[in-house]
């Protein structure tokens, strides 16, 4: 489990002792949180392993680096991390946009959720509780997506500019 998943339910177990029961609303909305900052950790790894696959040299093993420079670490140091290793780079090019939007995720979702701010939870405006919100960031993550792979700007699909 990651650091990140550890302090997440850490959280999640403080605030019931705070706040006491959760509402169904407010328990879906965390899960919905936690898969989609879950998701994008991921998506950073595994973009990190490819851009480094790229241009690897046979006498460094890429991947154990990664692994030692991503351990233990919060999502914001590894989008440091990222940011920091593809700069300057034919990746960075192709992959700011993926920072923009994950920078976004944890500025408006992660944070604030770490901070037991369940009802300011939001993302390009849109207030993240509610489902219908939750399927335009799904639908808006997966066209930023499709756009990063092609080397295209993303366009947002839904929701205002941030």
């Amino acid at each position: 489990m990651d650091k990140t998943t550890q302090e997440l339910i850490e959280n999640l177990k403080t605030m019931n002792e705070v706040n006491g029961n959760f509402t169904k609303r407010e328990v879906d909305t965390f899960v919905f949180c936690f898969l989609l900052i879950s998701y994008l950790e991921k998506a950073i790894q595994k973009t990190l392993y490819e851009a480094l696959l790229d241009s690897q040299k046979e006498e460094l093993k890429y991947s154990e680096l990664i692994d030692l420079l991503l351990k233990e670490k919060t999502f914001t140091q590894k989008l440091d991390i990222f940011e920091f290793l593809i700069n300057g780079s034919s990746v960075w090019v192709k992959d700011k946009n993926f920072v923009s939007l994950c920078r976004r995720v944890n500025s408006g979702i992660r944070n604030k959720l770490f901070h037991f701010k369940l009802n300011e939870l939001e993302y390009r405006g849109m207030d993240v509780s509610k489902v219908e919100n939750q399927n335009k960031i799904i639908a808006d993550l997966i066209s930023a997506e499709a756009k990063i792979k092609q080397g295209e700007e993303p366009i947002s699909m839904q929701g205002k500019e941030s």
